[in-house]
């Protein structure tokens, strides 16, 4: 239904701005997961109100849904809306801030979002997730013309929001080292991602040899380096199996060429491409694989990582970005070198030859999580930082 005025400001009233999944049985990408639960955990809290405000280029005015407890504001967003410098799904963000009138503002990523939010003349949070600089690195070297443009405007653009946020969180350590010059302009809260708290309540029973990569088919996410140390423990270990689940269209070139190596490593029956899987398949799969395996050349603080932690599921992965962040390498999971696909296999078959090193680390991960990435903790921390912002 059309977008519809909405009362004058309550007291605690938030309107989240960033991704929200368009199926919530479906979430794709950590962003999406993060904003999802903490806006879900946020309005279970007494004297707040939520709205979420995600831009869909599915719909061409400001539609509205109840999501629980959670109010959710679908905003009219341009497919080619880099041609416009975004000002067109700014425009509608700010419409749907003003509709609102929230208390606080709280936008999640570095573009549109922040630039709204940020232009509301409202108190306003921004979470940095990513570092777009880095993505565009690696995006230049596989993509055309248009996509080395594309990055390019998304760097200029995170630089010139970033730049103008008073208060920012962040996801990671990491971040304040690739922005070294945020803390100099803005006031800094570390506060992590949260991980819905159904993740802690798996109960595991994990198949003797299976290997869970939770990413989407991407090179980003270093899935042909995954493929090729699989096919080394594939080959002294019959009962093996990598299960990969992410979604394969975002880069069919390369989502092709990891169906090529499968194939020529002769692991057809032994790897499956389970595509984006529902929230409750996904804690499915962490309940029976031995290990979670991610091989990616650039990451933040990756979601998946966090809930398998959660899950007390161990994790070998690329230390990389904030990676080393989440995991310390022999405690809570084991870390190999990025583009390494040896060190990898070698790490994966400490895991699978060693069940009391399994074990350990599986524990080890999960009380860590637990204190770090609750969403009940994560969801106090942000309420005390809005508490902060509207009062200075």
């Amino acid at each position: 239904m059309s977008e519809q005025h909405a009362p004058a400001a309550a007291r605690g009233r938030v309107a989240l701005l960033g991704l929200y999944p368009a199926d919530p049985t479906r979430i794709v990408g950590g962003v999406e997961a993060v904003v999802a639960t903490l806006a879900h955990e946020l309005a279970a809290l007494p004297g707040m109100e939520v709205h979420v405000l995600s831009g869909s280029p599915a719909v061409a005015q400001i539609t509205r849904e109840q999501h629980g407890q959670v109010t959710v504001h679908r905003v009219p967003e341009k497919r080619l809306g880099r041609l416009f410098l975004l000002r067109t799904d700014w425009w509608w963000l700010r419409r749907a801030i003003r509709a609102v009138a929230p208390d606080v503002v709280h936008a999640h990523g570095s573009g549109a979002y922040v630039d709204a939010a940020l232009s509301s003349r409202l108190p306003a949070v921004v979470t940095v997730h990513g570092v777009v600089a880095q993505e565009a690195r690696l995006a230049a070297q596989s993509g055309g013309l248009g996509t080395r443009l594309r990055w390019t405007f998304d760097r200029i653009y995170e630089r010139y929001c970033l730049a103008r946020a008073r208060d920012i969180i962040v996801i990671s350590p990491y971040l304040l080292r690739e922005f070294p010059w945020l803390a100099q302009r803005a006031r800094i809260t570390a506060i992590e991602n949260p991980v819905n708290a159904a993740f802690f309540d798996i109960h595991r029973a994990p198949s003797p040899a299976t290997i869970l990569c939770p990413a989407r088919i991407i090179a980003r996410k270093g899935i042909l380096d995954l493929i090729q140390a699989f096919s080394q423990i594939a080959a002294v270990n019959s009962q093996a199996e990598l299960r990969l689940a992410g979604e394969v269209g975002a880069e069919p070139d390369y989502a092709r060429r990891c169906l090529q190596a499968v194939q020529a490593h002769g692991l057809g029956d032994r790897v499956q491409f389970l595509g984006s899987l529902p929230a409750v398949a996904l804690r499915e799969e962490l309940a029976t694989c031995t290990a979670v395996a991610l091989a990616a050349y650039q990451e933040t603080a990756p979601v998946t990582i966090a809930e398998a932690l959660a899950a007390g599921c161990p994790v070998v992965a690329t230390a990389v970005g904030g990676v080393p962040d989440m995991i310390e390498d022999g405690q809570t999971g084991l870390l190999s070198p990025a583009a390494d696909a040896d060190a990898l296999a070698a790490n994966l078959r400490r895991l699978l030859d060693d069940a009391a090193l399994t074990q350990r680390l599986g524990r080890a991960g999960q009380a860590a999580a637990r204190a770090r990435f609750h969403p009940a903790a994560v969801a106090a921390q942000t309420r005390a930082l809005y508490q902060r912002v509207m009062r200075s």
